[in-house]
Order: C-alpha cells, then structure tokens, then sequence
C-alpha cells in the first residue's frame, strides 16, 4: 500500500518535470529566434498580405450621451495571426505579458471616430501574448475607449441606435494587412447593464475604406441599442399628462372667480416650460424635430387653450352683465317716466301697414350673447378632453408603430 503511493507522487513529480523542461525549451528557442528578430517588419514581408483575426469581447458599456453623441466601451481586445518567424521546435505556447510585448510585431490597429481611449495598467499592464510552436500568436489588451456614435433623434425616447465600432491598420494598406471579425469572435458580458439602453445584439461587418494614401481594411462591430423609456414616462410624459388634465379643473369654476382660474392656467404653462427646457438641456441642439418635442408643444398648447378658453368666457360673461344692467336700466326709466310723465319714454311704437305695433328701444337695446360662459365652460369639458385623447392616439400610433 505505501509502495503505490510513492509510484503515484514520482508520477506526478515526473509530470511536472516534463512540462517545465517543454515550457523552459520553447522559452529558449524563442530568446535565440528573437536574438535576429526585427518588430519593425511584419510577418512574410515579401509574401502576401497578414491576415489578423479580430475578437472583441465586451466588458462593459458606460454612459451613451446624446449631448456629446458618443458612448464609452470596456473591452478586450483579441488579435490572431501567424508569424512563421516565431515557429519554435517547442511543445508548448510561452505566455508574455506587459513590456515583454513590446518585443514582437503586431498590428497597429486603431479606432475610427474615437475622443478619447485608457490603456489599463493596474496592477499591471492589462496586455498578454502567447506564442505557439507553428507561430501563430494570440494577443489580448484591456481597453476602455470613447467613440462617436451618429444618432437619428427623431424618435426619441422611442428610438432604437445603432453605435460602431470601426477598427483599422494606420500604416499599412490592404495590399499588406487584412482585418477580419468573424461573428462568432465577438462576445459580450452575460450580465451587462447600461443605463437608459438595453443591447439588442452585436453585428460583425469587414469592409474596405478608401482614402488617398491608399485602401485600408476595416473590422466594424455594430451595437444595437434600445432605449428604456420608462424613466422618461415616469419625469416626462406622466407629469406633462397630469398638468394637462390639472388645466382642464378650470372648467369646473365659475367664470367669475378669475383669480382661481387665471392662477391655475399661468402656473400649469409655466411648469410644462419649465419641465421643457430643463429636457432640452439634456439633447443636444438638432434641426428636426424630436418626438418628445411634439409631446411637449401638444401639452403646452393645450394648457394654453384652457387659459384661452377662460378669456372667451370671461369676455362671454361681460357682455351678459352689461345686458342685464341694459335692460333693468330700461325698466327702472320707463317706471319712473310712467310715474312722473315728465321724462320721455324710451320705448317707441310704431304701428305698420298691417297695424300691427312694434315697440322697441333704439338707444338703449342690448343683444344678449346666444352663448354663455357657463354654456362654454360647459362645450369645453367635452371638446377639450376629446381633443387631448384623440392626439394620443394619434401620437403613441405613429411613434409606437415607426
């Protein structure tokens, strides 16, 4: 029994001895292989054009911001090719990392439409190679860069956006260095969150730009990005709804408490002001007019209708007063002339061709409006809810839909 337990520990010993010696072989091939090394010349310089393999595997995705249209990724960053001058007799691949990189060619990718980019080096520089014996190698560097992303705003917050990530060769043309990202390299956090927008998928795309130094090959990822518009329902369109439905309680006063109803519509139009600037503050100035907007400038226009239908009935109920004073000013006169016989009647009879008499008071007659305040107040609590409710239908249809 003890027997197989020592056969069992030199085993193992062995192993481990034979892994360390093909670890420490390959090692050694490589420092003489890299003793007439050059990292200035990339791989089979008379042959045909490198082919890199990009793989992008996305860590986490920071703020998109719509003021400055760009958003902020943390990635790793993975590129394959094959170098026959790293071919080693060796078992084993050898690992480098941080400086020791900086020993080997590699390509000198850069992004398209990038504002600012950090290589991480805690606690060491986040950059590893590995070298294996037919010398194919595989380096992988952590990157957190910021990008531009061109965004169609005309559905906003409703709106879906696609973000790039454009990847190239600064020097060399497609003539020496191709770029390829296969779907299937491209890999994102399983658990990611990012705030206001939800990563409907990652789409892989290599095309070739053109400049007048020359063709370069392009690797592009492209994010699609859906927007979360229940924090914008929660602060824009539910408090834009309740100050809209808070200017209709107008109609339920009286016309003749003006300091009531002049109070609620002045201060509803200038919360939905306010509560639109403070919005516009966040987007960036465009020519076109948002979807938001539209919902904004509907609210605020029907606040004012209800501020403006309130003037109408007031200038309803001024015209009722000055008839009703009109006409006990007639019957208190005609009254006092009957009594003194002095003064002259304000009435005048006429009698026509038919003999039939007519009497009336052209001085003094006053028409009574055919629609009162009260009766406008009343036209106003149907036409002006009907109104709201048939924009939204309209409105939450076409943008929903889109």
């Amino acid at each position: 029994m003890i027997y197989w337990k020592y056969d069992i520990i030199l085993l193992l010993v062995t192993l481990c001895t034979r892994i360390a010696n093909a670890t420490d072989n390959s090692t050694r091939a490589l420092n003489k292989i890299l003793l007439d090394y050059d990292k200035k010349i990339r791989p089979d310089q008379e042959g045909p054009p490198t082919t890199v393999t990009i793989g992008v595997y996305v860590e986490s995705l920071g703020s998109i911001r719509e003021t400055t249209m760009d958003f902020s990724v943390t990635m790793f960053l993975r590129q394959t090719w094959t170098d026959p001058r790293l071919a080693h007799g060796g078992n084993e691949e050898v690992i480098f990392k941080g400086d020791d990189t900086e020993k080997f060619w590699y390509p000198d990718i850069f992004f398209l439409y990038e504002k600012n980019s950090v290589k991480h080096d805690v606690t060491i520089r986040n950059v590893g190679m590995r070298v294996r014996s037919d010398g194919e190698v595989f380096r992988s560097a952590r990157l957190t860069v910021t990008l531009a992303c061109n965004m169609d705003l005309y559905e906003f917050p409703m709106d879906s956006q696609n973000c790039d990530i454009f990847m190239m060769s600064y020097a060399y043309p497609t003539s020496e260095l191709i770029l390829t990202i296969p779907q299937t390299e491209v890999f994102v956090e399983p658990n990611i969150t990012i705030p206001r927008f939800t990563l409907k998928g990652v789409k892989t795309r290599n095309t070739e730009l053109v400049y007048s130094t020359g063709n370069f090959s392009c690797a592009q990822a492209t994010l699609s990005l859906e927007r979360q518009m229940q924090s914008y329902v929660l602060t824009v369109y539910v408090p834009n709804l309740l100050l809209v439905i808070i200017a209709w309680l107008s109609f339920w006063i009286d016309a003749e408490a003006a300091p009531a109803r002049v109070a609620l519509g002045v201060t509803t139009i200038l919360t939905v002001t306010t509560m639109t600037t403070n919005i516009q503050e966040t987007l960036p100035v465009v020519t076109y007019t948002k979807a938001i907007d539209v919902w904004q400038v509907a609210c605020l226009i029907f606040v004012f209708l209800s501020l403006l239908e309130y003037s109408f009935a007031n200038y309803l109920l001024v015209l009722q007063v000055k008839s009703q004073r009109t006409s006990y000013s007639i019957r208190k006169l005609d009254e006092d002339s009957q009594q003194t016989r002095k003064a002259p009647a304000l009435s005048k009879i006429e009698r026509n061709e038919d003999g039939n008499v007519t009497t009336y008071r052209p001085a003094l007659a006053q028409k009574e409006p055919r629609l009162s305040s009260h009766q406008l107040d009343k036209l106003a609590r149907i036409v002006y809810p009907g109104a709201f409710v048939l924009f939204n239908v309209f409105y939450w249809a076409y943008y929903l839909i889109n």
